[in-house]
């Protein structure tokens, strides 16, 4: 009887835990985003990739010596180039709503907020309804 009751309280454990499929599905969204960045930035030498935790605003961080020269029209461009890729990766219906891609000349940065960082806003919102969602 003990063992009975034992295998429902673990039934009932397994039923009540959360699940965590949706962090494990952003975080190999975000395993492509690294990967096809290049795509779009050819020469970027450092990468951090920022999700907050409503993954409602994501930040990409770039340490690129070349394009951290480049004109604020480029700038806007790329950063429009990639906010569509980014909606093709996490699609038109996610959370993202605001981003930003931020450029340090620091080819070797690794902070989530560079002292020299150029920011360029990234409007999911628009990028989402553009793609047909939300």
């Amino acid at each position: 009887m003990k063992q009975f009751f034992g295998l429902i309280i673990v039934a009932a454990a397994l039923c009540l835990t959360p699940s965590c499929k949706e962090g494990v599905d952003n975080d190999g969204k975000t395993l492509i985003l690294q990967d096809s960045v290049v795509t779009v930035l050819a020469t970027w030498q450092a990468l951090k990739i920022k999700v907050d935790d409503n993954k409602t605003q994501m930040n990409v961080i770039v340490g690129d010596a070349t394009f951290y020269k480049a004109s604020a029209e480029e700038k806007g461009k790329k950063a429009l180039e990639l906010g569509r890729m980014i909606i093709r990766i996490y699609g038109a219906n996610s959370y993202l709503e605001k981003g930003n891609l931020i450029v340090t000349n620091d080819v070797k940065n690794n902070s989530e907020t560079p002292a020299d960082g150029i920011s360029t806003p990234i409007d999911f919102v628009a990028l989402k309804k553009e793609a047909g969602g939300k």
